[in-house]
Order: C-alpha cells, then structure tokens, then sequence
C-alpha cells in the first residue's frame, strides 16, 4: 500500500468504528514505516491521529512489525507537535521503556541516543500547551528511564509537585502514583553519579 491509499482509507476506516482501525494494524501488509510517515502528516491533524493509532497497535501487539521503524520513530520524536499523535506516541515509548517491554524493544533501546529521548520527553512534559494524557505518560516513561539515569528522580519528582499544583484529577492521581514509586526506587545504574 503506498502513502496516498493509506491516507485516503484511514478517515473512511476510522467513521466505521475503532474496530475497523485496529483491522487496520492487524493488516501486515501496511508497514509500521507507512504509518509513521503519515502521523507526520500536516495536510489534516485527524489522519495523522489514525495513523498513530494504528501504529500504536502495531507497537503494543507485535514488536517486530513495528522493528523496521523503530531508530527512526526515537530519532523523529522531537518533531512530533500534534498532540493526539503525541498521546499515542507516548504510549508506544512506554511499552518501549518499561522494564518488563519485549526483547526486541530491550535490545534496540541499548542501543539508541538515550539523553536526546529524555530531552524530549521532559521537554513534552512541561510544555505549557500539553495534554494531561500526554504529560500522565511521560511521568511513567521517565520513573522507568530513571532506572538508568538516577538524576532524573529528583527533576520528575520537581516536576511533578509543581504539575500537580493546579492539575486535573487525573493528573493529581497518576502524579500521586509515580510519586510513591520514585520513593520506593533503587537506581540499577546510574552513569551521571
């Protein structure tokens, strides 16, 4: 399928129902490149929204599909200033960073420009014009990057404090929880001292 096909069938995919979208990620014959491509899509905000849902689905349920594309969705992060794409890319970084993600993921991500990933998501993370459910997953992406980088503990946990000031409730609650997890972690290495 070539980009011009994808772009038209996701809006007629996506009126149908979620169902219909997520048929969309169990086709393997659209590639997780393809999809990447159109969530920088400018032309219309929704269609590159579509496209990150389904590579969201491709990321969660079969990392090797979403493999080929992978340097280049960490290298490409920065750009991404649609804010539903960044909710589901948020959601893709957090099976990536999880300490539990598939081997596959764990493998790739040792070898990736780490700091430039912690950058960006502190960067989306206090960014004044961020959705809560995009600031909610940097926070959990962060308390497993701190795992790595012990430094990171006490900026997340500055940020969060100040977030949770004024937040939603929701922000409140998931801020409340990675707080408690902070507190109880133990760094396994910590590069930066």
């Amino acid at each position: 399928m070539d980009q011009q096909t994808l772009i038209d069938r996701l809006p007629i995919v996506a009126k149908i129902k979620v169902p219909a979208l997520i048929s969309l990620g169990e086709d393997d014959t659209i590639s997780a490149t393809l999809l990447h491509d159109v969530c920088f899509y400018e032309k219309n905000d929704s269609i590159a929204f579509y496209a990150a849902y389904v590579l969201e689905h491709i990321a969660s349920r079969y990392p090797e599909r979403f493999m080929p594309v992978f340097d280049t969705f960490i290298s490409r992060l920065p750009e991404q200033k649609n804010a539903s794409c960044q909710r589901h890319f948020t959601k893709i970084l957090m099976v990536i960073t999880h300490p539990k993600a598939p081997e596959l993921y764990q493998e790739a991500y040792s070898q990736i420009e780490r700091e430039l990933l912690v950058e960006t998501v502190f960067g989306w993370l206090i960014a004044p014009r961020t959705t809560v459910a995009v600031q909610a997953n940097c926070m959990d992406i962060l308390l497993y990057m701190s795992r790595e980088f012990g430094w990171i503990r006490e900026e997340l946990k500055h940020q969060i404090e100040f977030l949770m000031r004024d937040g939603s409730a929701a922000l409140q609650s998931r801020g409340k929880n990675v707080l408690e997890k902070l507190n109880r972690l133990k760094p396994e290495v910590d590069p930066e001292g």
